[in-house]
């Protein structure tokens, strides 16, 4: 059951910015044959949100989130990466452990206990685009203020964890820098700085921001961490260049402000500004950012649900979910955890344990049943 649920998720090509309308009707047939009250909520072209309903409609109960975007596979496969591969105890495919693994583990959960007889509501999220912006969730969450009460006792996010539960994560945000500079012959270039030339500058400062980081604390994520993802920039040998863009990204603690962080990126701004001038200049432009998660450990309901989970005490995780902007409309705790290693997402051959797997049926039930 777990294998051939696991099996048609991992075959939707639900890649970021796609359509997951196939994904989605697949998963509402899912539900709504347990007994679901099922609603999607059309986004983006081609991308839909799913809220599903068991139980009564008040405060209370559960919510079950993830997402049902996958980053594109890449190359390096040893399998293809759109049929579940068994190899042992390995799923391999892409989107197993991040995070459709989560989903067939939540269906065989369900299974697992008497839903119509649920004295607190269960409901689940499905959301489009995490992998880009969390562009889903944003866009799910005024229609779910609509449908009447949603103060679940506690949210679940199921990311991969290794079932071990989280409860915090970093913000993020995403920004291009875009250096321009005046073309020119190469020839000149003792009398032109290039684009390219003036983008190092940002490169090397954002490189010794990272280089200053302290060490993580035992149980916590980084205290921050700085990524530049891509950079492009002219176009021959034999001319300066007129333009050079890089993305970077920033992940920050809540109590952290991300501009103190980047004071030394600012004053790296300002050096190339003026060695550009007059004829170039550098714009920065916001992609997306999310916001900081943190859950208090000690919150009775979390954890009793720590406890459920079985996998030692709470830790904060390295990477984002969508906690952060869910937690800025609900005041309950969150908690993330899910089958399957962050260290596997994203890459080729991904893969998830089957007793990674079972560890959350146990775990979805459990928390129901409670």
């Amino acid at each position: 059951m777990m294998e051939s649920l696991l099996a048609e998720l991992v075959a939707f090509e639900t890649v970021s910015e796609t359509s997951n309308l196939a994904l989605q009707q697949w998963l509402a047939e899912q539900l709504a044959g347990r007994g679901a009250e099922v609603k999607i909520v059309e986004g983006a072209t081609g991308r839909a949100n799913l809220v599903a309903y068991f139980g009564p409609n008040k405060p209370g109960g559960v919510l079950f989130s993830g997402h049902t975007d996958v980053v594109p596979p890449g190359r390096g496969w040893a399998t293809d990466p759109w049929v579940l591969t068994k190899h042992g105890d390995r799923l391999y495919g892409r989107g197993t452990a991040d995070m459709k693994g989560f989903f067939a583990a939540l269906l065989v959960g369900l299974d697992q206990v008497d839903l119509a007889s649920l004295s607190a509501p269960v409901r689940v999220l499905a959301s489009y685009d995490e992998e880009v912006g969390c562009a889903g969730v944003r866009q799910v969450l005024p229609a779910l203020a609509e449908d009447g009460p949603l103060d679940p006792a506690i949210i679940i996010i199921g990311e991969p964890t290794g079932m071990r539960p989280g409860r915090s994560h970093p913000g993020k945000r995403v920004v291009r820098l875009e250096v321009t500079a005046a073309e020119a012959h190469s020839s000149k270039a003792a009398d032109y700085p290039s684009a390219i030339s003036g983008t190092a500058v940002l490169v090397r400062a954002l490189d010794q921001i990272q280089a200053a980081c302290p060490p993580a604390l035992p149980g916590e994520g980084p205290v921050y961490s700085l990524n530049v993802g891509t950079i492009s920039g002219g176009s021959q040998a034999n001319l300066i260049a007129g333009s050079c863009a890089l993305v970077y990204e920033i992940r920050f603690a809540l109590d952290q402000n991300p501009e103190q962080i980047l004071a030394p990126l600012r004053e790296a701004i300002t050096e190339a500004n003026q060695r550009l001038a007059p004829h170039g200049e550098v714009a920065e432009t916001e992609l997306f950012n999310y916001p900081a998660l943190h859950t208090d450990p000690t919150h009775p309901v979390f954890a009793e649900a720590e406890r459920l989970a079985d996998n030692g005490p709470a830790t904060g995780v390295g990477f984002g979910t969508e906690g952060g902007l869910l937690s800025t409309v609900f005041p309950s705790p969150i908690m993330i955890c899910g089958p399957g290693h962050i260290a596997d997402a994203h890459q080729p051959n991904e893969y998830v344990t089957l007793d990674q797997l079972n560890r959350c049926v146990q775990f979805v039930s459990s928390i129901i049943r409670h």
